[in-house]
């Protein structure tokens, strides 16, 4: 029984010795780069080409140094070859006190001595030095230390070991994800005779990875990253290749299901950079009205004065930055976050209060069943002013379904409904309305 392990064992290194591993290296070519607005990730995807020897091959995969293997695939396009798998090696560096081992050091002591020598680590606690001497010195009594290197950073390795049925330059499929980078949106809103709308996409890319030359992507929308990304790389790389100048005009918007994709084109992005890049630009009309904001619940509520204009694009969830033109000058009056809004809706942005309307909400009847509610609303709004204002008001019902109203609503969606009554000085204006809401 001895024997045959013995020989079991032989016949294991034998075959090792016989796989025999060819270095090769990839080449790169045009890289796709999806951001998301819901996630700081990136997920990349390129093309590379590798020439391979018949055999065994280990390809270094150098741009994915320190990422998370599995979050990394590597699809042959071609069938006489086939990924074996992926490997990552961290190789720890060596710290300052290990790398100067061995090496000249010069310590300067409080007492003003100077001493040099062979730097043989620590010994009880002590620095220990052979120079002319031997040496043991006390931390204590050291003012400053001059050594040679600084240390090693550790580095991380990671190659795909593939076999080919032969010789000769094979393509393969790169996708793997970046964590940190990803992209927001911003947009500045200045108010003249006319509202002047400004829209941009920032880009943060924290991460010391660089993309050059880079299709980039932009995805708005609440993506679960559960399911594979790269579905929705595959579908977009075969777009045609943008112009790789600064967009200056609306980027290519394209809806996929319950999310928008937006192209931005080619663009290098730099290690540890920021871009804004203008992408919305509309100058248009814009009226002012009064915001009441109602909720499923008893009592009163502020009223605003907004500015309502008509959307020429497609807005992502973003800050807006309001401007008022005083004295030939652009003055920051307002910040609102705005969700996602649909090209052709109307934008809705708040100014302030208006100390001359009062808003109140009264809950006339609520019943909640098994997975059902049930709201019966009456909404108040007083005018202390001197001038008629029409006065939107929007209740937050969310998925609730509007059954009667004593105004007809101008809007309604699935968390809000909208109405819009005109309140004349020093009287009053009611809305009453009904909704069920399924749960």
């Amino acid at each position: 029984m001895r024997r045959k392990i013995v020989v079991g064992v032989l016949v294991v290194f034998v075959l090792l010795a016989m796989i025999v591993f060819h270095q090769t290296k990839a080449e790169e070519s045009q890289t796709a780069l999806a951001l998301y607005d819901s996630a700081k990730i990136g997920v990349v995807e390129k093309t590379i080409q590798v020439e391979l020897k018949k055999g065994t091959n280990e390809v270094p995969l150098e741009m994915l140094g320190g990422l998370q293997i599995d979050e990394i695939t590597l699809k042959p396009l071609d069938k006489k070859v086939k990924v074996l798998g992926i490997i990552s090696k961290d190789s720890k560096g060596k710290d300052l006190i290990e790398a100067n081992i061995g090496k000249e050091i010069t310590v300067k002591l409080k007492s003003g001595e100077t001493l040099t020598g062979k730097f043989l680590g620590y010994k009880d606690g002590k620095i220990a030095i052979q120079g002319n001497a031997y040496y043991l010195i006390s931390p204590e009594e050291v003012a400053y230390m001059k050594m040679a290197s600084i240390g090693e950073e550790s580095i991380a390795k990671t190659y795909a070991i593939v076999s080919s049925e032969e010789d000769g330059k094979y393509f393969f499929k790169l996708i793997y994800r970046v964590a940190g980078i990803g992209w927001t949106s911003r947009y500045k809103l200045y108010l003249k005779d006319k509202a002047e709308f400004y829209g941009y996409v920032i880009i943060d890319n924290p991460t010391n990875k660089s993309f050059e030359n880079t299709d980039v992507l932009l995805v708005s929308g609440d993506v679960q990253f559960y399911q594979p990304p790269q579905v929705i790389i595959d579908r977009y790389y075969a777009l045609e290749v943008a112009s790789k100048e600064v967009p200056q005009g609306p980027i290519q918007q394209t809806k996929l299901e319950a999310f928008y994709l937006y192209k931005l084109g080619v663009i290098d992005i730099g290690s540890f950079e920021k871009k804004l890049i203008p992408y919305i630009h509309q100058e248009s009309e814009f009226t002012r009205e009064y915001l009441y904001e109602s909720y499923p619940y008893a009592g009163s509520q502020d009223v605003y004065e907004i500015i309502s204009l008509k959307t020429n694009e497609v807005l992502p969830r973003g800050v807006v930055e309001i401007y008022k033109e005083m004295r030939g000058k652009n003055v920051l009056i307002g910040e609102q976050m705005i969700d996602h809004t649909a090209k052709g809706d109307v934008l809705r942005l708040k100014l302030g209060r208006d100390v001359d309307l009062k808003g109140k909400t009264e809950v006339l009847e609520e019943r909640h069943g098994d997975r059902y509610s049930y709201y019966k609303i009456k909404v108040t709004l007083e005018n202390f002013g001197n001038e008629s204002r029409e006065v939107i008001v929007r209740h937050y019902k969310w998925r609730g379904k509007i059954l009667e109203s004593s105004v007809s609503p101008i809007k309604e969606t699935a968390n809000y409904v909208e109405f819009k009554i005109t309140v004349n000085p020093g009287e009053k204006g009611e809305i009453i309305f009904d909704y069920e809401v399924s749960h």
